[in-house]
């Protein structure tokens, strides 16, 4: 963990102990995400060294695996990506919590937001990869069209 996410759990958990029972449930649920999504991220940066092996028999199969995964990860990211951020004028949440979280959430480097992104770069870059592969196993330009389908 960061020093700046350090800093963003500090007042996130700050406000949680002076807003009480659902503050510190919503808090104790994004400190767990925020974990698991330390630990993709750390997999997902550690991803771009990992290799594994296609065939003839599989390159097309395992391509339409990751393609899909993609488009269905983009599609979901592009449907929800605004809703992010969030703006509070209820007087409950300081403004030091919102801007805590929406820069975990959306604006920092390391952001949630940001890591998805770079997730898709990574997924993105692996079916290119097998695109290539299926080319140079010989499929079709039809055949790879349809498992390689472009992004909506």
């Amino acid at each position: 963990m960061t020093q700046e996410n350090a800093g963003a759990d500090a007042v996130l958990g700050a406000a949680a102990g002076l807003a009480g029972g659902v503050m510190a449930g919503a808090v104790s649920a994004f400190k767990a995400a925020s974990s698991v999504m330390d630990r993709i991220s750390e997999s997902v940066a550690g991803g771009g060294t990992q290799k594994f092996h296609v065939e003839k028999d599989t390159v097309m199969q395992a391509g339409k695996v990751v393609h899909d995964q993609m488009l269905i990860l983009n599609e979901a990211y592009a449907r929800t990506a605004y809703k992010l951020r969030i703006v509070t004028t209820d007087g409950k949440v300081t403004s030091d919590v919102v801007t805590a979280w929406n820069d975990r959430l959306v604006f920092s480097d390391d952001s949630y937001a940001n890591r998805i992104q770079a997730y898709m770069k990574v997924l993105e870059g692996l079916s290119d990869q097998l695109k290539a592969s299926a080319q140079q196993y010989g499929f079709t330009d039809e055949e790879i069209k349809t498992t390689f389908r472009p992004i909506a």
